[in-house]
């Protein structure tokens, strides 16, 4: 009789501790389950979706609600087609009720300078933009990105201009946060491969590019105005070509000197470089420099006096050719009338100066300057601007 009395106190307390394990977990869920309205009816299911798979809205009649609770008054709405029509939205949160399904979402952002570790290093990554909940019947799913492919072969590419593209995580808005991983200022004078390529939802194209050691970089814009396809020649074996008897030197600028900096409008950090041609009597004949934004001036000499300036384009063609002997003796300022974009100025020193030539970019953020002593003797200067932010090499430098 003792032991039957032991069973039913023992099932007796393992139904409580059941009942209570059970009442425990209806008041967990009940506290993470959002309130809702009679519009939106009970839910019976809540899920995390992938944040990365994108949706645009169906119609102009979308509107977006700042919970469930208030789902359908006019008081709750946050936002609607006409406000976010250009937006693309990840889903936070999934929620199948008696009335239907809802989308709790967020829209997609393009971070800022943030280098290779990312978010990690930014404080307010998980703030993203909150949208607010809407029915999943006025949203559909959308590919932000087509024709994925992996060429065959590695394709060789060299960096054209390093300001107006940089280096992306993923190509901008195609997963729910993007962001700038790297810069050109140390890549300009080394030979790259792209070795992918993307269409995004725009039908602009994004290459992958890779050092030529196989470290992997990130996504660029795919034009050539950033990278050139085909092999990096070096601009004074290219452009000077030293004959029998002729000589050729090459100085590049410590990174030290740089300041190893990142700007949103320039390359600070990118060396410049010098390349002193002298002929068999041991003068200075050629003079080339390539400056903070990775433009060519070639500078031609006869017995120390200019006779021949060459601005060349980021592509490395003939832009400008100065001969005029006034212009040689004092300076010429090469500029596009209506692109925006940084100024090369050469100056041209007195017979009595030690000084032979100087080269200065001119840049929103900052300046730069290669000048050349008749000696030989080469200095380099880069010179930010007061009050513009930067942030270390380090953050985005490939190691």
């Amino acid at each position: 009789m003792k032991i039957k009395m032991g069973l039913v106190v023992l099932v007796s307390l393992l139904a409580a501790g059941c009942t209570q394990e059970a009442t425990l977990k209806e008041r967990a869920w009940a506290s993470m389950v959002p309130a809702t309205n009679a519009q939106v009816g009970q839910i019976k299911q809540s899920t995390t979706p992938n944040i990365d798979v994108a949706y645009k809205m169906t119609n102009k009649k979308v509107i977006f609600y700042r919970s469930l609770k208030e789902f359908g008054k006019k008081s709750g709405e946050s936002a609607y087609y006409a406000t976010e029509r250009y937006e693309t939205f990840g889903a936070t949160n999934k929620y199948v009720t008696t009335k239907g399904t809802f989308y709790h979402m967020v829209t997609y952002e393009t971070g800022d300078f943030e280098g290779v570790h990312g978010p990690e290093t930014m404080a307010n990554y998980s703030d993203f933009t909150d949208i607010g909940y809407v029915k999943a019947s006025d949203v559909k799913q959308i590919k932000t990105m087509h024709n994925i492919k992996t060429y065959k072969h590695k394709r060789p590419v060299y960096v054209a201009d390093p300001d107006i593209h940089r280096i992306w995580n993923k190509p901008p808005n195609t997963v729910h946060y993007t962001y700038i991983s790297g810069v050109f200022d140390r890549l300009a004078a080394e030979q790259l491969y792209a070795t992918k390529e993307i269409t995004r939802y725009n039908g602009a194209h994004y290459v992958f590019l890779e050092r030529a050691n196989g470290q992997k970089l990130g996504w660029t814009f795919k034009t050539p105005k950033t990278v050139i396809a085909g092999k990096y020649r070096d601009p004074g074996k290219q452009f000077l070509a030293p004959k029998k008897h002729e000589t050729m030197k090459k100085k590049v600028q410590s990174h030290r000197s740089t300041g190893n900096r990142v700007t949103t409008n320039e390359s600070l950090s990118m060396p410049q470089r010098a390349y002193i041609s002298r002929d068999k009597q041991h003068h200075i004949a050629k003079v080339l420099v390539t400056g903070m934004d990775n433009r060519i001036s070639k500078v031609n000499f006869h017995k120390g006096q200019a006779t021949k300036l060459t601005v060349y384009t980021y592509r490395r063609k003939p832009w400008q050719t100065i001969t005029s002997p006034k212009k040689l003796r004092t300076h010429y300022q090469a500029a596009h009338v209506f692109l925006e974009t940084d100024q090369a100025r050469v100056n041209f020193h007195s017979m009595k100066s030690p000084k032979l030539v100087t080269v200065i970019t001119y840049g929103y953020d900052g300046m730069a300057t290669t000048t050349v002593y008749r000696s030989g003797r080469v200095t380099f200067n880069t010179h930010k601007y007061k009050h513009i932010m930067s942030y270390p090499l380090s953050q985005f430098n490939f190691k």
